[in-house]
């Protein structure tokens, strides 16, 4: 088979061509345009961090491993001492903030308070809520972003 009008095809390749390298400049444009919005807002943070569940055995040195609600074990951490909850609420602000010294969380429950992160002065953002404990009252949940 023998072409007879060259230029025919030779525009059409370049359209192809054209479409590919647009298309693949607007997903590039998309891909780095920053959807991801910054760990500044308090409440979200918190909100996340206080509705996750976890392992007891994973806070608690315990042979248990049925799954208990945050609030649950930061109250038993306030009320008792005991288990790693703040090690690992902390360690999940940490690895979240990426920066030292970016926040402040104090969690109070019956009247005892129990302080993560450093106070800076005027913060980002910043949220009060309560959560709900299973077994009797509810824990306050005070958390600044610098």
């Amino acid at each position: 088979m023998q072409l007879k009008n060259r230029k025919g095809l030779t525009a059409m390749v370049d359209a192809m061509i054209f479409i590919v390298v647009i298309g693949l400049a607007v997903s590039a444009f998309f891909a780095f345009s920053g959807d991801e919005s910054a760990p500044n807002d308090a409440s979200a943070i918190s909100d996340s961090i206080f509705s996750a569940k976890v392992r007891i055995n994973d806070t608690v040195d315990t042979q248990e491993t049925g799954l208990v609600s945050l609030p649950d074990m930061a109250a038993f951490h306030i009320m008792t001492g005991d288990g790693s909850v703040m090690d690992y609420i902390e360690s999940i602000m940490e690895s979240l903030m990426q920066r030292p010294d970016s926040y402040s969380l104090s969690i109070e429950y019956s009247d005892n308070t129990v302080t993560i992160g450093r106070d800076k002065g005027d913060a980002v953002s910043g949220s009060v809520k309560e959560y709900t404990v299973t077994y009797g009252g509810s824990i306050r949940v005070d958390l600044r972003l610098y």
